[in-house]
């Protein structure tokens, strides 16, 4: 069972890397969602792309990737609607919507089996082949060293060429990864390591590291659920991480209590 275990671990630890470095940038900018939607709209690229008759990996992955260069161009020409309170995250729950509800329509009306939703949602982490992890570590160096120098721009655009770089990097990123563990543990990765991270620590660098170890410590825990658990290796994750940050944000609220109260 261990041995079974140790290329699911191996792709954690290529998500947690590559998404913990992203949840610190989302999360900085204010656009949380922006992963549930760019997933989203991977996914439907794939199930467009199964429903066309296409069986070969790599162009499905492209139509994963054009997916998300669609929904990255539709929200940059939705940059009015960020002028209004929350406009920016009401446009990327639209598309999110948006993508959700065009993905139902097809499995709805064409036959394509269910299992592609559930594909969606949960991916397939237990199965991964270690081919697949390979591909996305060396992808996923790619777009980290990218990234690296063009830091400053990511987290803050000064224009829409930059804002374009930094949506089509996530895309890559998220049709990579949707595509092994599915939507909520790729939100989960995303997110959770780098919010918990923030509760602790200011420094984007530390956060970084931080998140890095949190979201393996989750991974890790969660493969041993799993294994216990007649539960997809990616919800039990999905779990463990959440326990992690709910167990820190306990921890600061009793902290700033007992302060208050002085004791």
């Amino acid at each position: 069972m261990i041995s079974l275990l140790a290329t699911p671990l191996l792709a954690c630890m290529a998500l947690v890397g590559i998404h913990g470095y992203f949840g610190g940038i989302v999360l900085r900018r204010g656009i949380i969602f922006i992963d549930l939607a760019l997933a989203q709209w991977a996914a439907l690229g794939v199930l467009v792309g199964h429903w066309m008759g296409v069986h070969s990996p790599l162009a499905l992955f492209a139509m994963g990737f054009l997916g998300t260069l669609l929904a990255s161009l539709i929200l940059i020409g939705l940059e009015t609607c960020h002028q209004l309170d929350h406009g920016q995250e009401a446009s990327i729950g639209v598309m999110y919507v948006l993508a959700m509800t065009i993905a139902m329509v097809i499995i709805s009306s064409t036959g394509i089996e269910g299992h592609h939703l559930r594909d969606m949602l949960s991916g397939h982490l237990l199965f991964v082949s270690s081919m697949e992890v390979f591909s996305a570590v060396v992808l996923y160096l790619f777009i980290g060293g990218i990234a690296w120098r063009a830091h400053h721009q990511l987290i803050c655009p000064t224009s829409k060429r930059w804002n374009l770089l930094f949506y089509a990097l996530f895309g890559l990123v998220v049709t990579s990864s949707v595509k092994m563990v599915g939507i909520l543990l790729v939100f989960s990765l995303l997110v959770l390591p780098a919010l918990t991270a923030m509760l602790i620590i200011p420094s984007f660098k530390a956060q970084c590291l931080l998140g890095w170890a949190i979201g393996m410590v989750g991974a890790v825990l969660g493969l041993f659920m799993a294994m216990g658990l007649d539960v997809p290796l990616s919800l039990c994750i999905i779990l463990a991480i959440m326990a992690v940050f709910f167990l820190t944000a306990g921890g600061k609220y009793f902290q700033k209590s007992t302060k208050r109260r002085g004791l």
